[in-house]
């Protein structure tokens, strides 16, 4: 009897597929605040069709909040105009004081390994 093996998790959503891509296709010009805002709403649109929540700034439409509703990591993302981004990942706990070394391995490996938070 041959064993039956789940599919792997796709890398892409499949809802991207709806999502304008075309500026991907544009060669990058600095300094063009229209392309630049085009870029930053369809990096936007995939993340959503992803199924993440995305919180714009008010102040700087490149900078964007990324909550994983289910883990409730956030992604704080700061779109630069060559396409280039910096960001950091809040996995909206703190590591209590006095934690064993491999416990604080465990989670931290977790979280970069998309586990849930251990509680």
């Amino acid at each position: 009897m041959t064993d039956v093996h789940a599919l792997p998790t796709p890398i892409v959503s499949q809802a991207w597929q709806e999502v304008d891509t075309s500026i991907d296709t544009e060669t990058p010009r600095l300094l063009c605040e229209e392309q630049f805002e085009r870029y930053t709403a369809t990096v936007a649109a995939l993340l959503e069709a992803a199924g993440l929540t995305v919180h714009h700034s008010a102040e700087d439409p490149a900078s964007l909040r990324v909550c994983h509703p289910r883990t409730g990591y956030t992604v704080e993302l700061d779109m630069r105009e060559d396409r280039s981004a910096e960001w950091s990942l809040d996995a909206g706990d703190e590591i209590p004081e006095n934690t064993p070394a491999v416990r604080l391995a465990a989670t931290i490996t977790g979280i970069l390994n998309g586990a849930p938070p251990q509680g």
